[in-house]
């Protein structure tokens, strides 16, 4: 896709997705502190294994002096992703799927395929958004295949990491699905910040 075609693009869908992102905290009330200490190995294993899950919530997006925000309905069934994206008022939706074995991406200029849903969001936006890491991030955790530079905060989770040329600061964790899970990230690489907060976490055995 052309330079000037992709950076109009993305110019839209910008100013479709308009900038709320601080202002819908405000009308939604933070989970209360966790004060109990966590055994962090024994909190990876039980979030390793929990491998189907629903979040919905909210994603901001700051690149420059662009930016834009969207509602996140997110599902998780092991390998399979499913994620929409959708600006507020009903003002269009961006959807990305897939697994393993490769990414789609539905908007209302069609359908479109690739290896890696970074991929697709990079041609079709010009944002270079970790996605795949993303199902580790949002939970709390490093991707455990890549080096990472960790500080935790005083009851054991994760406060700061840095991994793949990412930093991301851990602002409050909420008691969720039995353990502590992150309820607001912001994640920052160059001159792109992506926040993103966490309303709810619903196990797909449980709709």
């Amino acid at each position: 896709m052309p330079q000037p075609c992709r950076s109009f693009i993305r110019r839209i869908i910008l100013l479709t997705l308009l900038t709320f992102m601080s202002g819908c905290e405000l009308f939604h009330s933070p989970p209360p502190p966790i004060t109990q200490p966590v055994k962090w190995v024994e909190h990876v294993k039980a979030l390793t294994l929990m491998g189907e899950w629903h979040i919905k919530g909210k994603v901001g997006i700051k690149q420059g002096k662009e930016g834009g925000s969207a509602h996140l309905d997110w599902i998780q069934s092991h390998d399979s992703f499913h994620i929409t994206l959708s600006g507020p008022l009903g003002q269009g939706a961006t959807i990305i799927s897939g697994n393993k074995s490769g990414a789609k991406l539905e908007n209302s200029d069609g359908t479109y395929i690739a290896e890696t849903p970074e991929q697709l969001l990079y041609v079709h936006t010009g944002w270079n958004l970790p996605i795949s890491n993303l199902l580790y991030w949002i939970k709390g955790l490093p991707e455990p295949r890549m080096e990472k530079a960790v500080k935790f905060n005083n009851i054991g989770l994760i406060e700061n990491l840095s991994q793949g040329g990412w930093d991301l600061q851990f602002e409050r964790y909420q008691n969720a699905l039995g353990e502590p899970l992150p309820h607001k990230i912001k994640i920052y690489s160059d001159d792109l910040k992506v926040t993103v907060l966490v309303k709810q976490w619903i196990l797909l055995d449980q709709e």
